[in-house]
């Protein structure tokens, strides 16, 4: 290769160098386009309505089971009365299956609308997005809504296999009010 092919090889390197970091700089300064990807409110949001959705069509396929068994019972057959329960049962559990789809469908929309500005907002400043707390806040308000709320599934069952005698219980009571820990 003589001198002047490999100025004009170096000169066109580099001009393809440069025009690739011009081309590479500007492509990654643009807004995402769909951030609602990278938010896992959303996601959790849409699989819950995937979940019901399911639970509903479950609920639906098992009412019409239960009707087709309906009419082939007779007319005074003694589980005629069972499975209009069972019927009853399932067709409520469908409506709240359906209903829940419905709220979790809805609330994934707003939360797509929400992420979408907040993730301009936090573009525009250079911020991170999406925040970490507003998915440990989602978790805990989840995991609060969704605790159950009867007092027996709170308390501690007993049996006679925890049960401590009374003798124990004193010692620990006794302990407590010195500020001690009971001796096991």
């Amino acid at each position: 290769m003589d001198l002047q092919s490999q100025k004009s090889r170096s000169k066109w390197l580099i001009r393809a160098t440069l025009v690739l970091c011009t081309v590479a700089l500007s492509a990654c300064n643009r807004p995402n386009p769909t951030p609602e990807v990278l938010d896992p409110i959303y996601a959790d949001l849409v699989q819950r309505s995937l979940l019901a959705k399911a639970a509903a069509e479950a609920a639906k396929e098992e009412v019409r089971t239960l009707r087709d068994e309906l009419e082939k019972l007779p007319a005074r057959d003694v589980g005629r009365r069972k499975t209009l329960e069972d019927i009853s049962k399932n067709e409520s559990r469908h409506n709240v299956a359906d209903q829940e789809a419905l709220y979790y469908e809805i609330r994934a929309e707003q939360r797509k609308q929400y992420a979408r500005s907040a993730y301009l907002k936090a573009f525009d400043k250079n911020e991170p997005w999406p925040d970490p707390n507003d998915f440990e806040t989602y978790k805990l308000q989840r995991k609060l809504r969704d605790a159950p709320r009867e007092w027996s599934s709170k308390l501690e069952k007993t049996s006679r296999y925890n049960r401590k005698s009374p003798e124990e219980v004193r010692k620990e009571l006794d302990a407590k009010l010195k500020g001690t820990k009971p001796a096991e």
